[in-house]
């Protein structure tokens, strides 16, 4: 694949957030051309799904990646190269890529990727609808702080309140690439609405974060290595279009 397009600059500070619906039709005429784009372990990994439900949702991410991150840098969708550390976190591979941190994540309907210059990053998406048994169990993954605030939410928005909680801690958690190196009881977020008003947790000062979306199906969440100083959201439809979105809230699917 020719590149001709200019190369995405990222400046200090700077987060671009890419979103793309997976079940999005026009979508599925490109599905040759997404397998062309793929390593060979990913296009194995796509032909043991094949007869599974997220074949497509898988197809999808990748190729969402791979036309993402190559407007980072002088190479095409195919020629990227992918590793992994010691704890499984994803990473680029190659000189040409070294600037560039980004992470990933999906749920039904939806991918999600986050790129950064240079910082470390992690983003995470949830599906909640029909999660209420979540809250059952919300004690085994909030902080004694967290699971306090969350009894004193009005019993209608508590589900939406876990969420915010824990896209934040899995956020993090991927960004810093250490597994559950780290217990999830011992971090906290304060929130006050979708503003975090305080992390308490190892090395809190270097670390910035932002909810960046939620409605009655999706939350999203953002983990920093540094200060955050420009939030982008993006939509991609990978090899057909892109845009720029006017707020992070748009990259969640129109209800």
């Amino acid at each position: 694949m020719n590149r001709t397009s200019t190369i995405r600059r990222l400046e200090p500070g700077q987060v671009d957030v890419w979103c793309c619906a997976t079940d999005e039709p026009r979508l599925l005429n490109q599905y040759e051309r997404y397998e062309a784009i793929l390593s060979d372990e990913e296009k194995e990994e796509y032909r043991q799904r094949q007869f599974s439900t997220q074949a497509g949702a898988y197809l999808v991410s990748r190729a969402l990646l791979r036309t993402v991150l190559s407007e980072y840098c002088d190479l095409a969708p195919e020629a990227l190269s992918f590793g992994t550390n010691e704890f499984g976190k994803p990473e680029l591979l190659g000189e040409a890529t070294r600037h560039i941190c980004f992470n990933a994540a999906h749920t039904h309907g939806l991918t999600l990727c986050a790129v950064s210059g240079g910082q470390a990053v992690g983003i995470d998406v949830e599906f909640q609808t029909d999660s209420a048994g979540m809250l059952d169990a919300a004690d085994d993954y909030l902080s004694a702080d967290e699971a306090t605030a969350l009894r004193s939410v009005a019993e209608e928005q508590k589900l939406s309140a876990f969420f915010r909680y824990w896209t934040l801690k899995e956020a993090y958690l991927k960004a810093r690439g250490q597994g559950l190196s780290i217990a999830l009881h011992e971090f906290s977020f304060l929130l006050d609405g979708m503003n975090v008003t305080q992390f308490i947790g190892p090395d809190a000062a270097r670390w910035d974060f932002r909810l960046l979306a939620q409605d009655n199906d999706f939350t999203a969440a953002v983990a920093v290595d540094g200060k955050i100083s420009q939030l982008n959201a993006f939509h991609s439809m990978p090899l057909i279009s892109s845009r720029e979105l006017a707020s992070l809230q748009d990259i969640l699917p129109a209800n």
